[in-house]
């Protein structure tokens, strides 16, 4: 798994999530400290199984301080 590679240990498992389709999953979760260019913030990173949608949450974003545009499909601070 990704997460375990780069050091991310599970401090919570067997939450509960249920996606957009009403369907309930299982994962363990974590906290990692999200880099991007000089801004930093930590968060909760959910341990994906194979074939999991990958999404940035709307915390995620806010810690960095980004935005998305939509119109261009791009991230801007």
């Amino acid at each position: 798994m990704i997460l375990e590679a780069i050091g991310i240990e599970r401090r919570k498992k067997d939450l509960q999530f249920q996606l957009a389709n009403g369907q309930i999953v299982t994962r363990s979760v974590g906290y990692a400290v999200l880099t991007v260019d000089k801004s930093e913030t930590v968060d909760e990173v959910v341990f994906a199984e194979t074939g999991d949608l990958q999404l940035l949450g709307a915390r995620a974003l806010e810690g960095l301080n980004l935005r998305v545009d939509a119109r261009q499909k791009r991230l801007v601070a």
